[in-house]
C-alpha cells in the first residue's frame, strides 16, 4: 500500500504542530531518575513488572519465573481479560498474586519496581521504555524497539542520560549457536562476506474484513491507542492483527523479520545506517483489511557489500533449507543460519558441507546480569543494537511505501535531500502520549 504525496504533506504539517508542544507528562521533563530508588546490587532480587501479557508477554512471565534472582511483583495490561494465565503463573511461583495495573504509569510510580519488561504493541515500545528510564527503572523491551526510526534513537538517549540498563528482545544474540556462527563469519574463513540475505518466509493468511464494534468490556482502548491516531474499535486492529496496520505495527519485516535483520547486520559488521535502500512488494493473494505487505523485497547498499531481505507470507520454497533465518555469502563459501540457534557452512563452488553448530541461551539471564553489574557492556543486545536493527526495518518499509530508491545519510540517520521520506522517520503524536524530540 503506497501513501499518496498529499497524505504525507498533511502528516508533515500535523507533525510540525505536534513538535511545538512540549511533552505534557511530568516524566518527560525529568533530568534525573524519579523518586529515591537505588540501582539493584549483585545481591538483590530484582523486582520486575511485566507490561503486556498476551502472546509474547507470557514468554516474559515464564522467562522471569525461571530467574533465581528475580521476582515478578506486578502485571500490567489494558485488557484485564487476558491476564489470567499470567496472574496464576506468578501466584504459583511466588505463593501470592502480583499487583495488577491497567495503566503502565502506575508501574512507574512504584518505587519498589526495578525492571519494566515491555511486551506491548510496537507503537507503545518507545514511550514505555523512555518513561521507564525517566522513572529510574531498567528496561527489557521487545523488538522492534521502536515504531519509527526517530523513536529508537530517543530510547538510546534516555538509557544513556538516566544511566539505565536497556536490553532489546532479540534473543538470538544470547544463543550459543548464533554466537558461534558469528565468530566463524568474522574469522575470515569464508573470505570477504559480500552479501547477507535475511529470510522471513512465514505463512500469513488473510485476516478478512471485520466491522467496527463496541470496545470490549473492561478494555482501556484510549490507553491502548496511546501515541497513535484515534480510530473506532475494530477487532482486526486489536489483538495481534495490529501488526498489519501502519499506525501500530511494521508488518512482518518489523515483526518476525527483525530477528533475521539483526543477525544479517551483525554478520556483516554494520554498526551504522546503509547508504541507500530500495524495496518492492505488495499484499498479494487475498483482499483483507491489512495494510502491510505479505510479500516484500528490500535491498540495502553499502560500499563493500549488500544486505537483502525477503518477506514471503504465501506458500513458497525454502533456500538452503532455510525459511526463517539468514544466508551469508562469502568469496570462499556460504554460512546459513537455519533456526534461532543452529547454523551450517557450505564450502566452495560445489557447496560442500562444512562446520555446523547449535545451542541456545537465556537472554533474560544476560539482562539480569547487566542490571546487577550496572554495566550495559555485558548485554548481548544493548538498546543501540536494537535501535539500529529496528531502524533497518523501518527504512525498508519507508522505501516500500514511497515506491522509490532512497539515499541515506548515516551520520544524521536521515535521508539525503528528501523531506517526504524524512517525514516518515517519526510520526504525529497524540497528546499526552508524545515521544519527546529531545530526551
Amino acid at each position: 500500500m503506497r501513501v499518496p504525496r498529499r497524505r504525507f504533506l498533511e502528516s508533515s504539517a500535523a507533525l510540525a504542530a505536534n513538535l511545538a508542544v512540549l511533552p505534557s507528562a511530568a516524566l518527560a521533563e525529568r533530568d534525573e531518575p524519579a523518586g529515591d530508588s537505588k540501582p539493584a546490587s549483585a545481591n538483590d532480587t530484582l523486582h520486575v513488572a511485566v507490561c503486556g501479557v498476551r502472546g509474547r508477554g507470557m514468554e516474559h512471565v515464564m522467562s522471569w519465573g525461571r530467574q533465581k534472582d528475580a521476582k515478578i511483583v506486578a502485571i500490567c495490561d489494558v485488557d484485564p481479560s487476558v491476564t489470567g494465565l499470567a496472574m496464576k503463573a506468578v501466584e504459583r511461583k511466588n505463593g501470592s498474586p502480583p499487583a495488577f495495573h491497567q495503566d503502565l504509569r502506575r508501574l512507574l510510580d512504584d518505587k519498589s519496581i526495578d525492571v519494566i519488561s515491555i511486551a506491548l504493541p510496537n507503537h507503545w515500545h518507545a514511550l514505555a521504555a523512555i518513561w521507564a528510564c525517566q522513572a529510574g527503572k531498567d528496561v527489557y523491551v521487545e523488538k522492534p524497539v521502536s515504531h519509527n526510526v526517530s523513536e529508537g534513537r530517543r530510547i538510546v538517549e534516555a538509557a544513556r542520560k538516566y544511566n539505565r540498563i536497556v536490553q532489546t528482545g532479540t534473543q538470538c544474540r544470547s544463543h550459543k549457536g548464533i554466537q558461534d556462527a558469528m565468530a566463524y563469519l568474522h574469522s575470515g574463513k569464508l573470505g570477504h562476506i559480500y552479501m547477507a540475505k535475511g529470510l522471513c518466509y512465514k505463512p500469513r493468511g488473510s485476516i478478512g474484513m471485520l466491522a467496527d464494534a463496541p470496545v470490549p468490556k473492561g478494555v482501556d482502548y484510549d490507553l491502548w491507542q496511546g501515541p497513535a491516531p484515534v480510530h473506532p474499535f475494530n477487532p482486526n486492529r486489536f489483538h495481534y492483527n495490529w501488526h498489519w496496520f501502519w499506525d501500530y505495527g511494521n508488518g512482518d519485516l518489523g515483526n518476525q523479520g527483525i530477528h533475521q535483520m539483526d543477525l544479517a547486520r551483525w554478520g556483516l559488521g554494520k554498526n551504522e545506517f546503509p547508504k541507500a535502500v530500495m524495496a518492492s512488494g505488495g499484499r498479494f493473494g487475498y483482499t483483507d483489511q491489512g495494510e502491510t505487505p505479505n510479500t516484500l523485497q528490500v535491498a540495502f547498499e553499502f560500499d563493500d557489500c549488500e544486505l537483502q531481505f525477503e518477506v514471503r507470507g504465501l506458500p513458497t520454497n525454502d533456500e538452503l533449507k532455510v525459511k526463517i533465518g539468514d544466508i551469508f555469502y562469502g568469496t570462499e563459501g556460504i554460512l546459513a543460519i537455519t533456526s534461532y540457534e543452529s547454523w551450517q557452512v557450505y564450502h566452495g563452488p560445489k557447496l560442500e558441507p562444512g562446520p555446523s553448530g547449535k545451542g541456545g541461551g537465556d537472554h533474560f539471564a544476560n539482562f539480569a546480569k547487566g542490571v546487577k553489574a550496572r554495566d550495559a557492556k555485558l548485554l548481548n543486545a544493548d538498546i543501540e543494537e536494537g535501535h539500529l536493527s529496528s531502524a533497518y526495518c523501518h527504512l525498508g518499509n519507508i522505501a516500500y511505501r514511497l515506491g522509490r530508491k532512497l539515499h541515506v545519510n548515516p551520520s544524521s540517520e536521515s535521508f539525503v535531500n528528501d523531506s517526504e521520506a524524512d517525514a516518515m522517520l517519526t510520526r504525529a503524536y497524540r497528546a499526552p502520549f508524545i515521544v519527546p524530540t529531545k530526551v
